[in-house]
């Protein structure tokens, strides 16, 4: 972009200004600035147009300091929710994937139940668990020899339930 040269008056004094702002842009920037050190000169009238252009300077100043401490604040609550926002997404990512173990090894207790002649239990839903994605990173279920539940005449075991769970050992 190319410089533009811009001949300002201001308090009765000519400056020419280099910028590659628009002409438009600078001439706001010079009315803003004469009706800022005019706003100064008609609440004081023995301030002089050199002490009311510093006051207005500092006025400037002081609001782009603030400006700019409010903008890094942003940025930094950004930066933050970000972060929080990153974490969220891997916690809900690998709840899905421990979903997604959990239904996979639910199907496999189901299928020995089944071809250990074993009733599923009823409520139990049947759905099988969703294909798993060629390549994806699957833990494989844990196999092994497993004890039987006995059933029992006299009612449900809630203890025989949870032998079913237990490893088999070998006892004489």
């Amino acid at each position: 972009m190319s410089k533009n040269r811009i001949k300002l008056n201001i308090c009765g004094c000519e400056c020419v200004i280099s910028s590659e702002d628009s002409e438009g842009y600078m001439r706001s920037v010079g009315d803003e600035v004469q009706k800022a050190i005019d706003a100064f000169m008609d609440r004081n009238e023995r301030i002089s147009a050199t002490m009311a252009a510093i006051t207005a300077a500092l006025s400037y100043c002081d609001e782009a300091h603030k400006a700019a401490d409010a903008a890094e604040n942003l940025r930094t609550q950004i930066r933050d929710y970000l972060e929080d926002s990153s974490h969220a997404r891997l916690e809900a990512e690998e709840s899905r994937r421990e979903i997604e173990r959990l239904k996979r090894e639910i199907q496999t207790l189901r299928s020995r139940l089944s071809a250990a002649g074993e009733e599923v239990p009823e409520g139990a839903p049947a759905e099988k668990a969703p294909p798993i994605a060629p390549g994806a990173d699957v833990p494989r279920p844990q196999t092994g020899s497993f004890s039987r539940v006995t059933p029992q005449e006299d009612g449900p075991d809630p203890e025989g339930f949870m032998s079913f769970f237990e490893k088999k050992t070998d006892e004489p």
